[in-house]
């Protein structure tokens, strides 16, 4: 069994999370997410998280694979600290801001409670 280094579960979802999914981006924050920004977040219960994140990864949404094509210098900590990171869709191979981390594939149509994702070293 392939053990994953974190997984979530989304809780709930802010009334702005699909205007950023049309832009190729969602904001992850866990449950402790301030009210004024809860709106542009999708809110979520995570595990430890059990590694830094890095390139070539993967991240599965539900059961759509991407492959992590770069992560910026404070991503982990954030992630592992607050819950928080934003998925960029993009598949950049230079982080574009130090919170984000860039994927490889279209960004989902839509999230919804209930939703998880996981990230992993590798599938194999």
């Amino acid at each position: 069994m392939i053990v994953p280094l974190y997984t979530l579960l989304i809780t709930a979802v802010g009334e702005y999370v699909e205007n950023y999914l049309q832009e190729q981006k969602l904001i992850l924050f866990s449950d402790s997410v301030p009210d004024d920004i809860a709106m542009y977040c999708a809110v979520h219960q995570g595990s430890e998280l059990t590694a830094e994140l890095s390139p070539g990864q993967i991240m599965k949404i539900n059961e759509v694979i991407y492959r992590v094509t770069a992560v910026g210098s404070v991503a982990t900590a954030n992630l592992k600290q607050l819950g928080h990171v934003t998925l960029n869709f993009d598949g950049a191979i230079t982080a574009e801001l130090p919170g984000t981390v860039h994927l490889c594939g279209e960004s989902p149509q839509y999230i919804q409670t209930g939703d998880r994702i996981s990230f992993y070293q590798n599938l194999n």
